[in-house]
């Protein structure tokens, strides 16, 4: 996460909101490499120089710590509707495009979406923090599907249902490449996994 820039005539305000991101890049480095567990509030104190006292004073326990990321790394809406931008050649091409930006916005985020999926039991907080991600992603294609079908580039159907479809083959591939572990042909090789779902989400826009 970048570091907002901090008004230095704001005196207290200002150090408290450094402290804040110094606490949240603390743990979020330390819940990547150790997950939810080992990033003990004592190791994110002493990553971020600061005392245990002085993180629960910005958090009241380490799960709020977690939601305050998760709400940073699951935004993603504004880098899904940039991936849109610009003009295709055909709706093919954007389909495979939005795959594209979708996916490897999954797996930049791996360590901490595996972190949610561990932690869902416990936490019911964090799994709606953490179905937003897809969620986001089948609203904005739905939008631009339905975009495509007012200037009569696809016929008219349901494109909510369709982008859910859509959406839902990248997060399964996801989850069976890094929490499965499943060693298929078609996980690994992602740029013929867009394709091939786009040919077949438009052969059955087509014939719905």
């Amino acid at each position: 996460m970048d570091h907002p820039h901090i008004d230095q005539a704001s005196g207290g305000r200002g150090e408290e909101q450094e402290t804040r991101e110094k606490i949240l890049s603390a743990a979020r480095q330390l819940m990547a490499q150790k997950g939810y567990k080992g990033a003990t509030t004592r190791k994110i104190s002493e990553l971020a120089g600061v005392n245990e006292v002085t993180i629960f004073r910005h958090f009241k326990t380490k799960v709020a710590i977690l939601e305050e990321l998760l709400k940073d790394v699951l935004d993603v809406r504004e880098q899904l509707e940039q991936g849109l931008q610009g003009e295709f050649a055909n709706v093919k091409e954007m389909l495979i495009t939005y795959a594209r930006t979708y996916y490897h916005l999954l797996v930049e985020r791996k360590e901490i979406l595996m972190i949610c999926i561990v932690e869902a039991d416990n936490y019911p907080e964090v799994v709606k923090l953490f179905s937003s991600l897809p969620m986001t992603a089948v609203d904005v294609l739905s939008a631009k599907l339905a975009e495509f079908q007012e200037q009569g580039h696809l016929p008219k159907s349901d494109p909510c249902t369709a982008a859910l479809m859509f959406i839902s083959t990248f997060f399964y591939a996801f989850m069976a490449k890094y929490r499965v572990s499943l060693d298929a042909p078609i996980i690994n090789d992602e740029e013929q996994l867009y394709e091939h779902a786009s040919e077949i989400l438009l052969e059955g826009i087509k014939r719905a």
